[in-house]
């Protein structure tokens, strides 16, 4: 399954050893003075590297991906007639989905295929399902997926470098888990040699710092005890333990994925390269449009440009109800379906966007109101969506539908004085909540940088000494990235 996947792949992590000196390697060559075709070419070497230290055999699926996408969009802006530009660009997509559908959704639908002939009295028993998911295939697939379908609707001229584009596909930082890159925004990064100053390398090296200690000290030290002993218990637990699990993971979640996505962009810049924000203070969310606008910003985003917009169409009606309610929970279910294969994921796509949908009509009604402008109604939104995206985790995270079932029922139990996990345990998660949402209030004002920029020298030294000593406190086995299983 996916949490052996990541035993077999912990070697490469961002937070171990092996990748801190594959790092080295690669800054130490990079600024040797090279030409810069010369650094782009061994940027792309140490990135097909990267990605073989994973499982070497899949690194031949990005190569047919890159391949097929290069031509397919070389072959679309050349064809003249509608049809002809279709019919690549369909090419693209029937190849990209295909590939993606078979190692992500065949068991999936293997399973379920085989469930229902059972319901009506075939009995069909396939070979058990085996294939190991390419790691990082969601990510590098939609961003190819997102050049052709930009070259098709003239957004960007297709590049007649394969190297280029070969290393906008595999670029090592954000290959196995994003964000995703738009080809428009960096291509023409590739153009020229980055001016490198000792500013943007230092913030690029405390961006990762940052992003270590979200996920070294607050996901994994901090809140992934909490989550595994609540959602490893089988049947009805007490109320306030479920809850405690699900605050817990919401937290988890969030530092994990936001701390790669920190530790990716800081590599980048060290690099000379800007990726774009993934997350933008998301635990300050007001309400769920709000939240889906800072949650994952590169798959959102994807979503709604390739996937929303056309669902909901063009023309006067496009700002209508009847429009805009189906887009939106046909596109989150979608994403649900990203996520995962299985019934929990759709249903957590599904659950958002019925939230996001319920949100988008109570609007229309009320959302002119001046009470709803006030701090303390800002700070109850801010709670509110909070809860409501925690609670999804009891789809996202549970084990199947039944382990869901049990803990929407724990929730509902008469309350219990057994204290599940410890007194300690609620102490730390409360504090985390607290500071976590108060940062990210202040950075709904202000980013990161123009703050870090106002603290006295003196500040900035004990805050870089504190999340080092935090780092090596709780260290020693290095826990996979949530989302390198998607």
């Amino acid at each position: 399954g996916a949490r052996d996947r990541a035993q077999r792949v912990r070697q490469v992590l961002f937070n171990s050893y092996v990748f801190g000196a594959f790092a080295l390697v690669v800054f130490a060559v990079y600024f040797l003075g090279l030409p810069w075709r010369v650094r782009k070419l061994f940027l792309l070497a140490m990135s097909y590297l990267f990605y073989a230290a994973w499982n070497a055999p899949y690194l031949l699926l990005i190569l047919a991906s890159t391949l097929l996408d290069f031509w397919a969009a070389q072959r679309l802006a050349a064809a003249r007639g509608r049809l002809g530009r279709q019919a690549f660009l369909m090419l693209s997509l029937a190849g990209n989905l295909g590939v993606l559908s078979y190692f992500k959704y065949g068991g999936f639908a293997l399973a379920e295929g085989t469930a229902l002939l059972a319901r009506i009295g075939i009995v069909y028993e396939p070979m058990e399902w085996s294939v190991l998911l390419p790691i990082g295939i969601s990510f590098y697939t939609f961003q190819t997926l997102s050049y052709t379908i930009d070259v098709y609707r003239g957004r960007i001229a297709p590049t007649r470098s394969l190297a280029d584009f070969a290393l906008y596909v595999t670029f090592f930082p954000q290959l196995v888990a994003g964000p995703i890159v738009r080809a428009r925004k960096f291509m023409p990064q590739l153009a020229q040699p980055p001016a490198i100053t000792a500013e943007a390398f230092g913030w690029g090296l405390t961006l990762v710092l940052i992003g270590l200690f979200q996920k070294v000290f607050v996901a994994d030290g901090l809140m992934a005890p909490i989550t595994d002993r609540v959602f490893a218990a089988e049947g009805l637990l007490p109320a306030i333990t479920v809850i405690a699990g699900l605050s817990a993971f919401g937290v988890q979640i969030l530092c994990d994925f936001s701390g790669y996505s920190l530790i990716a962009i800081g590599l980048a810049q060290c690099l000379g390269f800007s990726l774009p924000e993934n997350f933008r203070a998301p635990a300050a969310s007001i309400g769920y449009r709000d939240l889906w606008q800072r949650w994952h910003i590169s798959l959102s985003s994807w979503f709604r440009d390739y996937v929303y917009a056309p669902l909901r169409g063009r023309g006067k009606g496009r700002h209508s109800l009847a429009r805009i309610l189906p887009a939106q929970l046909a596109t989150m279910t979608l994403i649900g379906l990203w996520h995962g294969a299985g019934w929990t994921f759709i249903l957590w796509g599904a659950y958002n966007g019925a939230i996001l949908a319920l949100e988008t009509v109570l609007r229309r009604i009320v959302g002119h109101w001046t009470i709803w402008q006030g701090r303390a109604m800002k700070l109850c939104f801010i709670l509110i969506t909070a809860g409501l995206f925690a609670f999804s985790g009891s789809l996202f995270r549970a084990r199947d539908l039944d382990h869901t079932a049990d803990l929407w029922a724990s929730l509902v139990r008469p309350a219990e004085l057994n204290l599940y996990p410890s007194t300690g345990d609620f102490a730390i998660l409360a504090l985390t909540h607290v500071v976590l949402m108060s940062l990210h209030i202040a950075l709904r004002r202000r980013r990161l940088a123009t703050i870090a920029e106002t603290l006295p020298i003196p500040a900035r030294l004990a805050l870089v000494t504190l999340m080092m000593s935090a780092i090596a406190l709780v260290g020693g086995e290095n826990e996979a990235f949530i989302y390198f299983q998607f």
